[in-house]
């Protein structure tokens, strides 16, 4: 048993069900007793917690949490103290016990048994749920009534109270809940706290990796409707309140394509304003076949100047709270392709080999016309499901080791350049696929045409990307001519690919530079004009592309030293100006990097391809070891933990930077000892704002030694 953080709430997602597939109504194990017992109050903060079954326990099964478990739990609040101290099981096996469960004091507990093997091979036959308190006493109010399944039956619904909108901006928590016992359906949630409540029920259901309750396909899922109008209803319960008559049914929710439940959505659409034409359409937690259990459509409608969106869980459609001031009103192509396909391109290009190296892989899927920026809007959030990533995506313009590098990059070099700022640019309907892994953080992105099925963000060679960059300055100042090429932090294969190319172009009429980052074949920012060029001598034509310049960079000593280090980062610069010992030569310069040998600078006459001049640094003084941990949690919203190791006495900075390399705040600068640290990021820059959705870095600088992670922020 853990005491990390769980998240709570219900989300969705098939991951843990091909993990864990065993249906929740087989067999008869049940729980027969616990300790506490369930309106316990004044349990001491150092209670053993116990489970009694009617038969020995498997403790051979393992769940995905708590992590090494064999008893599947979930928590509320989220939040041990600390870990407990032992797990024992009574001579027969059919009790286990968690000495010391840390509890807060003066807290209220809701712990479900979610699931357990029995030696037999039977898993629960529902669930068991608890509620009890370390303080001195409970809430005296109720709230019952009666879960319809229609063709189904509704035993082991677990009914939960959510302190928010299912579908809301904040996320819901399940603060209190009752599983239903008997084929009638009928339940009473006892020991309520005074407060507004959204009640909903789930059947068939697990709890991930995480510590969130999802459901299995199949499962049913249900909101408190009142007034039938698809929007769920909160309700509101005074101290020590009888609250009777809590009715509502349950719907089965199976995987479907994005295309399968869109004509029905676009009639209710069309009923709501008869303008109302398709902007976006997103699926959470898709499986590979591009079949998802939860798709939500965004319809904006010109006349209203409204935007509208329609939830849909299979059987069941929700109508989404209302977005006040709508971003997106770019009407979609009629001929978007559907999910299935979208996901077959993405799981050929990459995808496949991606849940291959981590099988806890998750899937989200985003149709829209993307714009790059950093302007905010609302995202699919709350109880009921993982926060997709942004519908607006923030600049993928990795900062990477700039500050490592041999020689400054070219944007940097000059104090007459300003700090670049990034200027959004739209484009076709794209599908935005992201795998990600929340073991690890590690994820995978790909942008594909939503008409064609063309991937759009794989890795390109310099000039691939600079003749998407090229039409874009040149809509800027007809006489744009390439002025240099960067590779945006990144590193460079040994085909000359990379995902993020900074293309530089000069303007002799407005006598200024404009840059145009390009992600695969697009064109995402373009840098504000106004920079004053140290020189102003353009690339000649005829430059030698990416992969023809480092393939002789590799002859003369790149290939061996990536085959040599680990973790080899290489960095490209195409320029005339920038290197002093070839004053107008166009040269490509190739910077290696890694953890394990000095850097080694590689320049490559651009127009012949000859090599003239290799520079090899001597090994920086770096501390024995520096580990700095991948961030948990990771997506997070609105705190996550940073950890890192020190083996010696050091200056140390960790600092955060957002996507364009610009440091947003720095968290520690100060002289450490040897040890483990963790610092809490909390979402705010150093002005103590809180910062937008997208993607960030953090950075850790030991001595001379550094080292960088990335990490997503969804709000």
């Amino acid at each position: 048993m853990t005491s990390s953080k769980l998240l709570s709430g219900l989300r969705f997602s098939l991951v843990a069900f091909f993990l864990w597939s065993g249906s929740s109504l087989f067999g008869q194990f049940s729980v027969v007793s616990t300790s506490p017992v369930h309106g316990a109050a004044g349990v001491s903060s150092s209670a053993t917690f116990s489970v009694t079954f009617n038969a020995p326990i498997d403790t051979s099964s393992r769940f995905p949490y708590p992590t090494d478990f064999f008893v599947s739990l979930f928590l509320y609040p989220d939040t041990l103290i600390g870990e407990p101290d032992s797990i024992s099981l009574s001579p027969d096996l059919t009790t286990v016990y968690v000495h010391n469960l840390d509890l807060f004091p003066n807290t209220t507990y809701l712990f479900v048994i979610v699931d357990a093997l029995s030696q037999a091979g039977d898993s629960l036959a529902m669930p068991y749920s608890l509620l009890f308190t370390t303080g001195s006493s409970l809430p005296t109010a109720t709230v019952s009534g009666t879960i319809n399944y229609p063709a189904h039956d509704p035993t082991g619904a677990l009914v939960v109270l959510l302190d928010e909108h299912p579908f809301g901006e904040q996320e819901g928590e399940i603060t209190n809940g009752k599983v239903v016992t008997g084929s009638g359906g009928s339940y009473s949630i006892d020991y309520v706290a005074p407060g507004v409540y959204w009640p909903a029920a789930i059947q068939d259901f697990y709890v991930n990796g995480e510590g969130d309750i999802e459901f299995k396909p199949g499962g049913g899922i249900g909101f408190y409707d009142a007034n039938g109008d698809s929007r769920p209803d909160s309700i509101l319960i005074a101290a020590g309140a009888q609250v009777a008559g809590i009715d509502f049914s349950l719907f089965t929710v199976l995987p479907q394509t994005a295309r399968d439940p869109y004509p029905l959505i676009q009639s209710l659409a069309q009923n709501w304003a008869a303008d109302a034409q398709l902007v976006w359409c997103g699926g959470d937690n898709v499986n590979p076949a591009g079949e998802g259990l939860l798709w939500e459509y965004g319809f904006y409608s010109p006349v209203l100047l409204q935007q509208r969106s329609w939830v849909v869980l299979g059987e069941l459609i929700i109508i989404a709270p209302d977005i006040p001031f709508p971003a997106d009103t770019l009407a979609l192509p009629p001929n978007w392709l559907n999910s299935d396909t979208v996901l077959a391109v993405a799981e050929a290009h990459g995808g496949a080999q991606f849940r291959q190296n981590y099988p806890d892989a998750e899937i989200i899927a985003f149709l829209g016309s993307l714009s790059f920026g950093e302007k905010e809007q609302r995202s699919i959030s709350g109880a009921f499901q993982k926060p997709r990533s942004n519908l607006i995506l923030q600049p993928f313009a990795f900062p990477s080791q700039w500050e490592n590098s041999v020689t400054p990059i070219p944007l940097c070099h000059s104090t007459n350049f300003p700090q670049p700022y990034p200027k959004p640019l739209s484009f076709l309907a794209t599908w935005f696929v992201q795998y990600s892994s929340p073991s690890t953080g590690e994820d995978f992105f790909l942008i594909i045409h939503a008409q064609t099925g063309v991937v759009l963000s794989e890795p390109a060679t310099a000039r691939a990307a600079e003749q998407m960059g090229l039409p874009v300055a040149q809509s800027w100042a007809a006489d744009a001519k390439l002025w240099a090429v960067i590779s945006q932090g990144t590193s460079v294969d040994s085909l000359g690919k990379t995902e993020f190319w900074n293309c530089l172009y000069y303007s002799a009429l407005l006598d200024s530079l404009y840059g145009v980052v390009v992600w695969g074949q697009l064109p995402i920012f373009s840098a504000p004009p106004g920079w004053s060029p140290p020189d102003t001598s353009a690339i000649p034509a005829g430059w030698l592309d990416s992969d023809v310049a480092i393939a002789a960079a590799e002859a003369a000593g790149g290939a061996a030293y990536r085959n040599a280090n680990q973790g080899v980062f290489v960095n490209a610069f195409l320029s005339r100006w920038y290197h002093v010992p070839f004053p107008g030569l166009t040269v490509w310069a190739f910077e290696y990097h890694s953890s394990t040998a000095a850097p080694l600078e590689i320049l490559v006459d651009a127009l012949s391809g000859t090599i003239v001049g290799i520079k090899e640094n001597d090994p920086p003084n770096l501390p024995d070891r520096l580990i700095v941990s991948q961030n948990y949690p990771n997506p997070f919203n609105p705190t996550t933990a940073i950890s890192f190791q020190l083996s010696a006495l050091s200056n140390v900075e960790l600092s955060i930077f957002n996507a364009l390399g610009q440091r947003v705040k720095t968290l520690v600068n100060e002289r450490m000892a040897a040890g483990r640290y963790t610092v809490q990021w909390d979402g705010r820059n150093s002005a103590g704002e809180q910062v937008g959705s997208g993607i960030y870095f953090y950075r850790v600088k030991a001595g001379q030694h550094s080292a960088m992670k990335k990490m997503a922020l969804v709000r």
